[in-house]
């Protein structure tokens, strides 16, 4: 829970660029090979299994290179029989991982290069440059938020239900939401996909009264937020 905590403190960032420092000098097939074993024992990781389709709304770069991306994870364990739908606006975000999944061969992964909200619409998004993972949605900035860094652009938007239904996944076994402020947003377009989906992880603890009206449950917590089980 301390990545929730204090993801946005000084401290936080101090921490990770350092961290950064040295994971970004790795090789992918050690970072992701040592961390696909560690998050074999993990949740939301351990959910996965080979054949099976995941949802990630949210990929920056800067985490893909650092080793700790969960859409490469979640293709890892979903094998070359499952399915990665991966929802991402920004454009440097969209080529490091469509790179990203040509070096490795994941044809699994798919990646739509818009935002996702509860209606299809075009928004402005703040785009940090150097910490991509921090990027979000300008409409859910909470006042008084450092914006020193952020670039702002217009993106297109659409509801998951929309983006889902375009891709032909039947069945979802992980729907992931990591947007830093406008989760509530994205689950407000997803009533149909919710419908098909086993377990959610979010990272807002807002979406358990949501997500109790459409039939889910706490399950727990992983490493980026909490976990929400179809009951």
């Amino acid at each position: 829970m301390l990545y929730r905590a204090n993801r946005l403190s000084r401290a936080h960032n101090l921490l990770r660029k350092a961290a950064y420092v040295l994971l970004w000098r790795l090789p992918d097939w050690l970072k992701y090979g040592v961390g696909g074993v560690w998050r074999h024992f993990r949740q939301p990781y351990k959910l996965l299994g080979h054949g099976d389709a995941a949802v990630q709304v949210g990929a920056p770069w800067d985490t893909l290179r650092a080793g700790r991306s969960r859409a490469a994870h979640f293709a890892r364990f979903v094998g070359n029989d499952g399915r990665v739908v991966v929802v991402e606006p920004s454009n440097s975000n969209v080529q490091a991982l469509n790179g990203f999944a040509k070096r490795h061969a994941m044809s699994q992964i798919t990646v739509v290069p818009t935002g996702a909200w509860d209606k299809k619409a075009r928004l402005r998004f703040l785009i940090n440059p150097d910490h991509p993972a921090s990027n979000l949605v300008e409409e859910v900035v909470v006042d008084g938020r450092d914006r020193t860094g952020f670039e702002a652009t217009d993106i297109e938007v659409d509801t998951l239900d929309n983006i889902v239904a375009d891709s032909g996944i039947k069945n979802i076994k992980l729907l992931s939401i990591t947007t830093n402020g406008s989760e509530m947003q994205v689950l407000r377009g997803a009533v149909e996909t919710l419908s098909i989906v086993e377990y959610v992880s979010i990272i807002t603890p807002d979406a358990g009264d949501f997500l109790s009206s459409h039939g889910f449950g706490p399950f727990g917590e992983d490493d980026r937020g909490y976990l929400f089980r179809k009951q």
